[in-house]
């Protein structure tokens, strides 16, 4: 907590060269930094900070799991002058790398005149899995709308600071967005969290029909050590929690399978 404290003091401090930098005239625009350098804080100590109502609310996502937190980030704020129709309570926003993979989401608030802030997670380099970004590579934003059950890819018309390239302790902030396109919602599995485990995880996956799903973990020898889960769900978002007690230090892969599709991703396990 007093890491934390510190973090934020200094932060406040810089405000003064940022509107320099940035040209920030209003407080409202100073305020909008100061809610992006809070979430970059909060994605530092977000597994080790007792977390406020407020920023409880920003991480209760229904649609999207939470991500990986590695350490290392990008901070994405969007302002909420941006949008041109205001999202709604129980939207979400997440962000995708190149490949698909999640690497940031939050569930909008009203609040803080509604910009939202995110945390993009970098690559784990200590890991052989890919569970975030590395420099240079671009991402993509979308929006679920809950009341619509619709997930929307949206197009970015104006960047206040940087653009959608990943960089290590890089800033990019959304000025507005002018369109956007619907996607078809496929079956989503995420990275587990935590990655690496220590003694236990959780896996989430998405569900884009009510089904039978299999969930499974091989290790590298492409054998069966642990069956999760082999049942039906309802359509939507579900988490399971692996218990890696008896499982030797080491990579291994879990898989998710419906009647139709497939999904194999790779977890470290440590001890």
């Amino acid at each position: 907590m007093i890491v934390q404290i510190s973090i934020h003091y200094i932060l406040h401090s810089m405000l003064f060269n940022f509107k320099a930098i940035f040209n920030l005239n209003s407080n409202k625009m100073k305020n909008a930094f100061l809610l992006a350098f809070y979430f970059f804080t909060i994605g530092l100590s977000a597994q080790t900070s007792t977390l406020s109502p407020y920023q409880k609310k920003t991480k209760n996502t229904e649609r999207f799991a939470r991500p990986v937190n590695t350490g290392v980030n990008h901070t994405l704020l969007i302002l909420g002058s941006a949008w041109e129709v205001s999202p709604e309570l129980g939207d979400e926003i997440a962000v995708y790398d190149s490949d698909k993979n999640m690497v940031a989401s939050v569930a909008w608030r009203p609040e803080q005149e509604g910009h939202s802030g995110l945390a993009i997670w970098g690559d784990d380099q200590t890991t052989s899995a890919k569970e975030g970004m590395t420099n240079g590579e671009t991402f993509s934003i979308v929006l679920f709308d809950k009341s619509e059950d619709k997930m929307t890819a949206l197009k970015i018309d104006r960047w206040e600071r940087g653009d959608n390239v990943f960089a290590k302790d890089g800033v990019s902030v959304v000025g507005s967005i002018i369109s956007n396109s619907v996607l078809v919602q496929d079956l989503e599995l995420f990275q587990n969290v935590p990655n690496p485990v220590l003694d236990n995880t959780s896996i989430s996956f998405y569900l884009p029909k009510d089904g039978k799903i299999k969930l499974t973990v091989s290790n590298t020898l492409g054998q069966d050590v642990l069956t999760l889960s082999n049942e039906e769900y309802a359509k939507g978002m579900h988490t399971i929690s692996m218990d890696a007690l008896s499982l030797s230090t080491g990579v291994y892969f879990y898989k998710l399978e419906t009647n139709n599709a497939s999904i194999t991703k790779q977890l470290t396990l440590v001890k």
